[in-house]
């Protein structure tokens, strides 16, 4: 790593002047010495345990149905609430609204708070790809409307949350997002909204897939990408910002460089020296 110096970049106390990512360790190994994976026998046993299962999951968990247009376990399962909700306006309204009144404090309360309190670009790098690839997605894979499909305007205004008939099925957007809010919340440690988010998107997931307006298959997606991109840009965050800071630096008037003081206590590291 290179000499700290009054002009070097800081991030997190690191000195990105020559930025680079050294290998800790041999990642043939395990972080956890003494585990059962360096038991040979183990291995041998894990490894044709791996080959039976297949077997099994190729013979067992393989559908041969055929099939005509769609076929959704959770529509069916869904479907006497989804006849309430048409049935009476009143009542899907109320769902709706609910459903856009989380979307919209969790998208404030996040956004607010990166603008506040965070310095790096993690959360919305993550939203960008969540969503970038989820709208490749929708144009190059079209499903037909579910004949439950039901997603009328109640009247209220939502301004991450829109209404009527649009084919965005894979993944769940709801869902996703949702997930990505838990998560950058537990990086940051709070805990508890966190928790509020994730309980949130199981009852997004319930709204999006009793209103017919998405497939069950497209839930467990909004979980898994959301959680991958998650994962995948904590693991490239220092060089994004770093990244993102020499396109800033192409633009700037001049080469002034930013030099950062974190305070000592973790949860409030922020610049107080510009």
């Amino acid at each position: 790593m290179a000499t700290k110096t009054d002009d070097a970049v800081q991030y997190n106390g690191e000195d990105l002047k020559s930025f680079y990512f050294p290998n800790k360790f041999d990642h043939r190994q395990s972080a956890v010495p003494g585990n059962p994976c360096y038991n040979f026998r183990f291995r041998i046993f894990i490894f044709f345990t791996y080959i039976v299962v297949t077997q099994l999951g190729e013979i067992f968990g393989t559908p041969s149905d055929n099939i005509n247009g769609i076929w959704d376990w959770g529509h069916l399962i869904t479907t006497p609430v989804n006849k309430l909700y048409q049935e009476h306006r009143w009542f899907s309204a109320m769902m709706q609204i609910s459903s856009a009144l989380i979307l919209d404090f969790a998208f404030f309360y996040v956004s607010l708070y990166w603008v506040l309190y965070e310095r790096n670009f993690r959360l919305f790098a993550v939203l960008i790809l969540f969503y970038a690839i989820r709208a490749v997605h929708l144009n190059i894979f079209k499903l037909e409307y579910s004949p439950n499909y039901y997603w009328e305007d109640p009247l209220v205004p939502s301004l991450v949350v829109k209404y009527g008939k649009y084919s965005d099925f894979f993944y769940s957007g709801h869902v996703g997002f949702l997930t990505i809010c838990a998560l950058e919340m537990r990086k940051v440690g709070k805990s508890y909204m966190a928790l509020f988010f994730f309980i949130c998107s199981i009852f997004q997931a319930f709204i999006v897939i009793s209103f017919a307006i998405h497939y069950t298959i497209d839930v467990p997606g909004g979980y898994i990408f959301s959680h991958y991109f998650f994962n995948m840009v904590c693991y490239w965050e220092a060089k994004i910002d770093f990244i993102l800071k020499r396109i800033a630096n192409c633009f700037s008037r001049t080469n002034k460089t930013i030099r950062i003081a974190y305070e000592n206590d973790p949860e409030k590291q922020q610049p107080t020296a510009i």
